[in-house]
C-alpha cells in the first residue's frame, strides 16, 4: 500500500513547483518584451545617423552625376533629388529613395554655418519643405540639422569634409 502512494506522488508536480515555473516564465517573458520594444529616442538617433550617412552618399552621387543634389524634408519624411538641365528628378534607387520618418516629427530646422538662428524651419504639418543643396565639391559648407519629436531632440552636424556627427539633446 505504501508503494502505491509513493508512485502516485512521483508522477505529478507539486503546487510549489508549478508556481516556480510560472514565475520564471513570467520573468523571461518580461525580459524579452522589454528588450524587443524599441525606444523612441533611440529610433530618432538612428534616423539622424542614417541621414548623416545618406547625405555622404548623396554627395558622392552629385560628383558622379555632375549635377547638384538636394535633400528635401518635411514633417512626414525626406527625399533626395537631382537638378540637371533645369529639370528636377527624384532619386529612386534603393539607398537614396524617399523615406518616411520612423517617429513623427514636431519640428525640423536647418542651421547654416555656425549660426545660432535657423535658416529654414518647419513647425507645423503642411508647411513647405526645407531644402538643402549638397555640393559636388569635396569641401562642403558647414550646416546642422535639428530633428525634434515628442520624445526628444537630436542634431546632425556636418563639417566641411562632409562628415556627420549626431548629438542627442535633452
Amino acid at each position: 500500500m505504501r508503494r502505491a502512494a509513493t508512485s502516485l506522488r512521483s508522477r505529478g508536480f507539486t503546487l510549489l513547483e508549478m508556481l516556480v515555473v510560472i514565475v520564471l516564465a513570467g520573468i523571461l517573458l518580461a525580459l524579452v518584451t522589454v528588450n524587443t520594444t524599441p525606444d523612441p529616442r533611440q529610433q530618432l538617433v538612428r534616423e539622424a545617423r542614417r541621414i548623416g550617412q545618406l547625405v555622404g552618399v548623396a554627395a558622392d552621387e552629385a560628383r558622379i552625376r555632375g549635377e547638384r543634389v538636394y535633400w528635401e524634408a518635411d514633417l512626414r519624411g525626406y527625399r533626395f533629388y537631382a537638378v540637371g538641365d533645369g529639370e528636377r528628378q527624384l532619386l529612386t534607387d534603393d539607398v537614396l529613395r524617399e523615406r518616411n520618418w520612423e517617429h513623427p516629427l514636431e519640428q525640423l530646422a536647418i542651421y547654416e554655418g555656425d549660426s545660432a538662428r535657423p535658416s529654414q524651419i518647419i513647425l507645423a504639418a503642411g508647411a513647405p519643405p526645407v531644402r538643402l543643396p549638397i555640393a559636388r565639391e569635396w569641401v562642403q559648407p558647414r550646416w546642422r540639422l535639428e530633428l525634434a519629436s515628442d520624445v526628444g531632440r537630436v542634431a546632425v552636424e556636418f563639417d566641411p569634409a562632409g562628415r556627420s556627427r549626431v548629438i542627442a539633446q535633452q
